[in-house]
Formats: structure tokens, sequence, C-alpha cells
């Protein structure tokens, strides 16, 4: 039964109701008048009977009339059929007819009765006289002689035993529906000229909003001012009278800010004249299904657009504006990184960004250790911004926009470029949206790098060429002078070396201090350049033998090196966490953590030293890190501290080869070195083997 039946059920009822209480008053009126000539009430009633009849007749419930002490003395056909007693016959008591259960209520009742006149609405349950069960709804007054003497009481009683089942019925079934409404899996909104009247908790709970929140909301505050074109014909229509009910797609705004796509079923609810009293919204969340479609469709038209393409410009532009379109933003930025300058560039974009022909407007260029888009080419993480008003690394580029979405493109474990798209609302991008850029990015990695190559092909290959003839030459020369410094420069410097201790032996007794102090640097000097060639032929052997690359323990190696080398009291070495097992040559590893941890003993000056060994777990390599807290290197120097032959402190112990066996070893593993110090706080080598 609908809403709309109940009202007119009930409104039936109320104009029944009103009848019958005038009825009620009609006879209340008589039967004082019939009661008020007579002091008995079987005079009365012989005086008037011509005219009770007329009232009895009239009168479609029952009515009775008893005595004081409790004795029925007059009913109507329409009693004695609900009673099954007929008091012409046979003597009845109204205490027989109470249901036993509620024979406290009634005397309760009846005493009320007497005590005030008369009582309405009273309700309870009689039993016949076949033993049936049934629910009465009573109006009695009391019947009063010439000197105000109660003498007998008098009542309608209609029977309500139907009306009361429909009414448990309709309850059970409103109960029934509110249950079905509320657990429904979609959503249901019932609206007043777009007023939210009731919401059911599937639909608050899609868009977040507690029911007393969208008692204060209409459907134009969840909605978007651009969605209207697409339902205001159908609304006119509605309103018309043309349509009762029509469907479309739309989105909602949620409570936090993001993006319901629903497909909503409205429907009219009209009063009895035809007109729109309601509407009734089946809201159901479609968001999933568009995307999936919207990405499929998305990486195909990218697929296709960028096949065959060899300008990184036109690959770059033709993805901006088909990922901006899927995300709903009007900006999408494309960037290349340059990891030899360590900047990243603009080439395309989406938006007020570009010009008539599409070609991008002010090109920045970053520092990759600078802005979001910075961060990310770093790390290779993408990363949603759901606030960028709380992330000080965002950089203002057109115009303040809070929602950020950046995506590296990665080429073989290495970020190329990044796809950055931003919205001026706040937590618009999803972890779908994420997903996809990230599908996108995959896409178009492998044709940008190749783009990217052949930009450079041509620069690139003469240079090689270049380079790899210089790199003969060098590597000839080099082993050359190895072995001229290993067979024709030690034996002189040994030679020399003896004949200054004989000569200090010969003649220590003439010799006076100055002369002695003279002969002490003459042999510091050979010890140096015993070391410097000792180095020099360890540079020149990294690298210069081919090395089968074997599981090596980089724990075992550092805790060996740990309990080998002279490290002083006042210094302690800490290994953060369990270094990993990679494929490599074990001795030049050893020789690896050898020259940076002995590096950093030599350049302590704490009272208490400290140094951390550590490594982060990367897609492709592993990234090593030495930490002291040292003299530290100035900045200036940072790209000077692994050149060959170059020492920052110069001294008998350092020879500036070390660090540059070090660059060797890590390149020789497929990594990069570099290091973060301050002067006077410390040092932080990092370096990056593969895996």
């Amino acid at each position: 039964m609908s809403q709309e039946q109940i009202d007119i059920l009930r409104r039936a009822l109320k104009r029944e109701k009103a009848s019958r209480r005038a009825a009620e008053k009609i006879l209340e009126e008589k039967s004082r008048e019939l009661y008020e000539a007579s002091k008995k009430v079987e005079e009365l009633l012989e005086q008037k009977s011509s005219q009770l009849e007329g009232v009895f007749e009239n009168i479609v419930d029952a009515y009775l009339i008893m005595n004081i002490d409790g004795d029925i003395i007059k009913m109507n056909d329409a009693a004695i059929e609900l009673f099954g007693y007929d008091v012409s016959v046979e003597k009845v008591k109204v205490s027989s007819l109470i249901y036993r259960p509620d024979f406290q209520l009634a005397i309760n009742s009846f005493n009320s009765l007497y005590d005030k006149g008369s009582f309405t609405d009273y309700t309870a349950r009689i039993i016949t006289k076949d033993n049936k069960i049934k629910w009465v709804h009573i109006n009695g007054s009391i019947i009063y002689d010439s000197q105000k003497k109660p003498i007998a009481a008098q009542g309608i009683v209609r029977d309500i035993t139907d009306d009361k089942k429909r009414r448990e019925l309709v309850v059970e079934q409103k109960t029934q529906l509110d249950a079905i409404v509320d657990n429904a899996s979609f959503g249901i909104v019932l609206t007043d000229r777009g007023k939210i009247l009731k919401t059911n908790l599937s639909f608050q709970n899609l868009l977040g909003y507690s029911e007393e929140e969208f008692f204060k909301l209409s459907i134009k505050d969840i909605s978007f001012a651009e969605d209207f074109p697409l339902s205001k014909d159908y609304i006119t229509k509605m309103n018309a009278g043309e349509i009762n009910n029509f469907v479309i797609n739309k989105r909602y705004k949620k409570k936090d800010g993001s993006i319901l796509w629903a497909k909503t079923n409205v429907n009219a609810v009209n009063d009895i004249q035809g007109k729109i009293k309601y509407q009734v919204a089946l809201i159901e969340d479609i968001t999933e299904q568009r995307e999936k479609k919207l990405i499929i469709s998305l990486i195909n038209d990218i697929a296709k657009s960028i096949l065959g393409k060899l300008e990184i410009y036109d690959i770059a532009s033709e993805i901006t504006g088909k990922i901006a379109n899927f995300l709903g933003t009007d900006d999408c930025v494309i960037y290349i990184v340059n990891s030899k300058e360590k900047t990243i560039e603009q080439i395309a974009a989406f938006g007020a960004k570009i010009n008539n022909e599409n070609q991008i407007i002010n090109n920045l260029t970053f520092s990759i250790n600078e802005g979001i888009t910075g961060r990310v080419a770093q790390t290779g993480i993408a990363e949603i911004i759901k606030d960028t008003s709380k992330d000080s690394a965002y950089i203002i580029d057109e115009k303040l926009r809070l929602s950020e979405l950046v995506v590296p493109i990665i080429n073989d474990g290495e970020v190329i470029g990044i796809i950055d798209s931003e919205h001026s609302n706040k937590n618009h991008f999803t972890s779908e949206h994420l997903k996809t850029i990230k599908s996108v990015a995959n896409i178009v990695a492998l044709q940008l790098k190749n783009a990217i190559n052949t930009r450079e092909k041509e620069r690139v290959e003469v240079q090689n060429q270049q380079l790899f003839s210089q790199l003969e030459k060098s590597n000839e020369e080099l082993q050359e002078y190895a072995h001229i410094v290993s067979h024709d420069l030690k034996s002189p410097l040994r030679s020399i070396d003896a004949l200054v201790n004989w000569l200090k032996e010969d003649n220590k007794d003439i010799l006076d201090k100055v002369s002695l102090e003279n002969f002490s640097h003459i042999e510091s000097t050979l010890e140096k350049m015993e070391q410097l060639i000792t180095d020099i032929l360890k540079y020149s052997s990294v690298g210069a033998d081919n090395y089968e690359k074997r599981s090596v323990n980089v724990n075992d190696i550092v805790k060996n090196l740990i309990s080998l080398l002279y490290i002083p009291e006042h210094i302690q070495i800490i290994i953060l966490n369990e270094l990993p097992t990679i494929k490599g040559d074990k001795t030049k590893l050893q020789q690896l953590f050898q020259n940076l941890i002995s590096n950093s003993v030599k350049f302590i000056d704490k009272e208490k030293g400290l140094i951390e060994v550590d490594f982060i777990e990367k897609e492709n390599h592993y990234e090593f890190s030495i930490k002291d807290n040292g003299i530290g290197i100035h900045k200036s120097f940072h790209n000077k501290v692994f050149k060959i032959f170059h020492s920052l402190n110069k001294s008998k112990d350092s020879t500036g080869i070390g660090l540059s066996i070090v660059k060797k070893i890590v390149n020789l593993h497929d990594g990069k070195i570099w290091l973060e110090s301050e002067p006077k706080i410390g040092t932080i080598f990092y370096f990056t083997l593969k895996k």
C-alpha cells in the first residue's frame, strides 16, 4: 500500500469518526430529554420508546443502556449482532462482556465515567456470547434524573477489530518498507522542489553525509552546475506533466570533496489532483563502471595517437589533453628529466599554459631538488597531494590549485619524464586516477625514451665514437703508465730509501738536529710516493680485468672490515640494518667499503665519533649510505672529491686517489655515488649498486 493510499484512508476514517460523534451527540441529547421527565429508567423508556426507536434505527454502531447496577436494559440490533446477546429474552450484565485480562482497565474506566460523566475514545477488548474476542471503540456518558442524580449509563460501541488489523498491517508494511528502503543497495532520496526530505542509509554512505546533514542541503548543493543542462529538459517536461520519470547519469559532490558518478532514476509522486507533490530519485553508483570504460578508451586513444611518433614534443602534446579530459581538470603538464644536469623541463601542456598553436607558454625548468615534481623525479614514486597548501614543496606555476597528481615516466628503472596534473579543488584525485595514469606512463615510457634517443642519436653517436677512441687511448696509456710506475719507479724509490738510511746510520754522530729532520722529510716523501704509486696501481687495476659477478654478502664484508681496521676507541661504527646480498666482485666491494669507512675514521674530529652504515632497497638497485660526524666537506668541493689526485686535506696519509677508486668500483657495478655534507657537522656518502 502506497503512502498516498494510506493518507486517503486516514482522511476517510477521520470523516467517519466525526459523523459518528455528531450522531452520538444527538443521541445523548435525546437520552437526557427522555430521562429528565422520569425518575425511573423503565418509565422513561416506555414514554420515549417511539423516539428511541428512531434513534436506534439510524445508528449504525452498537448502542446499549445499562442501569447503575451494571445490568444492560436496552440494546439496538447492531449491539445484539455484535455481542450475541438479546436483553429482551435474557438478562445480561456488562461484566460478562469484558475480556478478563482487561477487567481492571474496564473497572477504572467505568469509575472515571461516573466521576466525570462521560468518556470518549475508550478502546478495549470484549468477549461475545460465542467466545470471540473483539476490539471495540466506546463513547459513553451518564444519564441523570432531574435532581442530577445518575440513574443509568449509555454507550455507543463500534467494532474496530478489522480496522485495528488493517492499521497493524499498515504499520507492519511501513516498517517493512522502511527496512527495505534503508537497506537497499542503491541510494533513495525523497525531495520536494529540490529540498531533501528523506534519504536512505545507502545514499548517506555514498556521499558521506548523515541524515541530519542532508536535511540542511538541497539537490543543488550536492550537484555540479555544469550538469544541470543534462536534466533541465527532463525537469521541465515533468513539471508540465508530460512525463512522470526520467533517467540520467550525473555527478554528485561527496562530503570529502570527491566525485560520485551515478545513474539517477527520478520518479514523480502526484497528489489526487495529478500535481507533483514529491520526487523520488533512485541513485546507483556507476563511478567504477564508468571509470573502467574511460580507462580503456583513454589507453586505446593514447596508444593509437603516439604510434609511430618519434618527436618528444608530438608525443607529449598528444597525451596531455587526453589525460586532462579523463581526470576532469583543466591542467596537465609533461616534464622531461635531465639526469645529467639534475633538472626537469616542461615540454608540453594542456589548458591555459599553451597558445593557439598548441605550444607551451613560458616553459619552466626546475632543479631536480625543487617542487613536488622534483621529489617524484628523484624517488620514482607517484604521489597524490590532497591539499597542496599543506605541502611546502608545492610550487605555484600558472595559479594555485589545491590538488595535484604526479606520476613518473620510468624506463629501465630511470625516471625520464613526469606527468603532472592539478585541480582547483581539494581531494579531487583518487587512487583509481593514480592507477590509470601509471598505466599511461608505462605505455608512453618506451615511446618517449625512443623519441629522446632519436633526438640525440646523432650527437650521442659522434660523442660516443670520440669518447671510445679517447678511452681506448687512455686505457692503453694508463696500462703502460701503470707498468712503468710498477717496475721503473718503485725500485729507485726503494734504493733512495736504503741510501738515506745508510747515510743516517754512517753519520749519526756527525749529523745535527736540522739534518736529521731533513732526512725524516726525505723518508716521509719517499713513503708518500710509495703510497701514491700503490694507489695508482689500484686505480688502474679496477675494471682492467674481466670478472664474474657472484653473490656477495655485504653485511659480512662490513663486519669483517670493522674487526680488521684500526678503529680508535672514541669512534663507534653501527650497521643500522642488516645489509643485503648482491651480485658483484667481492674483492672490489671490500675495497669500496674499506676506503669509505677508513676515510670517515680519518676525518672525525669529535670527542665521540659515530659512523652509521645503512641501505634502502629500491626497485632495481640498493642505495647504501655511510654517515659520519666528522669535519665535513664544503659544498663547493662536492663535485671534486671523486677526481683523481684531488685531496682536500693535504697529508702524508692522503694521496687523493681513494675516492676516485671508490667511484670507479661503483661505476663498475652499474651504480652512482654522491654525497651530502656540511662543514663541522659531518658527511654522508650515498652510492647505489645494481641488484
